[in-house]
């Protein structure tokens, strides 16, 4: 059994486990969809990360702990700690073997928000099957995908793991950041843009069966 078909095993197993049989069934019926039809539309930011950070977020709880895991030898190691990353701490690990990089905060030892990052094209591919262009020969570096707990949003932890990204890939010599938002996600938008991202294009991702198609064109803006 490859990999992926084991990951996804585990995390079919996982799903039956902690949440029944009916939350399987949906995902199952999600992923046989994407299989075979996706149509979605994207906007495409950009994070200039030699200007100063115009926020300073200060979440609205005060007792989380904040990890970054970049191996999974520290994943395990938070494990053995008693932190629970839920069906995260399966998906986590392929992409924790490609290089990414995974930003997360833990109310007590559950995971509340989880973050990613890629600063090298072979660490974003096994995030996003998009070809979403990133020039990372150029000290671009992707922001990834984020993902807040319902139960733990507006509470101001995705911003305060943003700025932690931020400040890391700049240490890491990275100068711009990059990201995608789809179009109907209003929530990543905002954060994106009060993160200090700046709207530079558009995008189309079409997939029928084994086809796919993938287009960016720039915004145009009006002059001044």
């Amino acid at each position: 059994m490859s990999s992926y078909l084991r990951q996804k095993y585990q995390a079919g197993k996982y799903i039956l486990q902690k949440e029944g049989l009916l939350p399987l069934v949906t995902e199952v019926i999600r992923l046989l969809r994407r299989c075979v039809f996706v149509h979605e539309r994207y906007y495409l930011y950009e994070i200039s990360l030699n200007k100063p950070m115009k926020f300073e977020p200060t979440p609205k709880i005060q007792n989380f702990v904040f990890e970054i895991v970049p191996t999974n030898q520290r994943l395990d190691e938070l494990v053995a700690q008693g932190f629970d990353f839920g069906i995260h701490g399966i998906r986590a690990r392929e992409k924790l073997d490609k290089g990414a990089l995974m930003f997360c905060i833990f109310i007590g030892k559950k995971l509340a928000s989880i973050h990613w990052a890629a600063t090298t094209q072979e660490a974003m591919n096994v995030q996003i099957k998009i070809p979403y262009k990133v020039d990372f020969s150029n000290s671009e570096a992707y922001l990834g995908w984020v993902e807040t707990n319902p139960q733990y949003r507006r509470l101001g932890l995705s911003m305060y793991v943003i700025l932690e990204k931020l400040k890391l890939l700049k240490t890491m010599g990275k100068t711009t950041g990059k990201c995608i938002a789809e179009k109907c996600n209003l929530a990543s938008q905002k954060l994106t843009i009060k993160a200090g991202g700046r709207l530079y294009g558009k995008g189309r991702y079409l997939k029928i069966l084994w086809w796919k198609s993938w287009k960016e064109k720039p915004v145009v803006r009006e002059a001044s």
